[in-house]
């Protein structure tokens, strides 16, 4: 089984469309959709439960939904999504998951990164994340990264932090085996981006490079929301 895992928080306006693709999914393998809300607001949960498992936790983040919500799956192998994430494809996607991580020396995976704009910017973020991802192991949450369930649990899992669980949790996978990008698009929101294409940006190198010099998940969270 694939237990697919998505934490969400005020996503009514894309999580239907996501869940929708899933809950469509042709295919052999069983699967779970699992939707783990952060304490929405809007209509998120009330539209999740249509097509999902819902859990609701008050007053978490991210690093905490992601934990709990594999706790709560049974699957062999997770695969982790955002909720205002789209698929280019669901042909056949599940085998190819699957036979992915049926390689011994493959620990994880990753989709081909897109945005919802053709624009330039959007373009170079597109290549530039896939590089960073196939070269330097490093698979942030967008790029819809799957793992076996035993790989996940030798490493400890995610942590209940508010940033940079993604990173953490892909460069102690990368420790245990390569990474395999699947010929699939995934489709990411531009929505951070619109206060601004390069201060967003900037402002996100320098969250990263503030956390590779040792300052804390909670102290970059204040500084990403200042």
């Amino acid at each position: 089984m694939i237990s697919i895992i998505i934490p969400v928080l005020n996503e009514e306006m894309h999580i239907e469309r996501l869940l929708q693709q899933l809950s469509e999914l042709e295919t052999s393998i069983s699967y779970e959709i699992i939707v783990v809300d952060g304490g929405s607001q809007d209509q998120t949960v009330m539209i999740a439960r249509k097509l999902a498992q819902v859990y609701q936790l008050k007053n978490t983040n991210r690093g905490a939904q992601l934990k709990y919500g594999v706790e709560k799956s049974s699957g062999e192998f997770l695969w982790f999504l955002h909720g205002d994430s789209r698929l280019g494809s669901t042909r056949n996607l599940l085998e190819q998951i699957q036979s992915a991580l049926g390689d011994d020396g493959c620990s994880a995976g990753f989709f081909k990164l897109s945005f919802d704009s053709s624009d330039f910017f959007y373009r170079y973020l597109a290549i530039t994340s896939n590089l960073r991802a196939r070269y330097l192991g490093l698979i942030f949450g967008d790029q819809g990264m799957f793992t076996k369930r035993s790989c996940y649990e030798k490493i400890g899992g995610f942590e209940p932090i508010p940033l940079m669980e993604d990173w953490r949790l892909s460069r102690r996978l990368k420790q245990l085996g390569k990474f395999y990008q699947l010929p699939v698009r995934i489709i990411t929101s531009s929505r951070r981006f619109h206060k601004g294409k390069l201060r967003t940006h900037l402002k996100m190198h320098k969250i990263k490079l503030f956390y590779l010099m040792g300052m804390s998940p909670d102290k970059l969270m204040h500084r990403y929301y200042k």
